[in-house]
């Protein structure tokens, strides 16, 4: 019989092809708690994907900072019309 004193030994590895297959879902932490962890030992081990891991956050830090401008009220009035015409059916041409 073998005793396991770390709980995260029985956790299977994870691939590089995994990672990033999963690499949204990862940095939006909407994964689970085990396929995250497994994700996240693989990215302590490998830096190829952790380095995708850091640009995929960087770039969209950089997103959220430059992404601060409001549309025209006139715009999202035309935009939120358009999408009522298409939802119905419609044409918006």
């Amino acid at each position: 019989m073998t005793e396991h004193t770390d709980p995260l030994q029985d956790i299977e590895s994870c691939r590089c092809e995994e990672l990033l297959e999963h690499l949204f879902e990862f940095v939006d932490s909407e994964m689970d708690g085990h396929d995250r962890e497994r994700l996240r030992r693989h990215l302590d081990e490998c830096p190829t994907c952790r380095e995708a891991t850091d640009a995929e956050t960087r770039v969209r830090l950089l997103l959220r900072r430059s992404c601060q401008e409001v549309a025209p009220s006139t715009l999202r009035l035309r935009v939120i019309t358009q999408i009522s015409v298409l939802r119905s059916g419609g044409s918006t041409v």
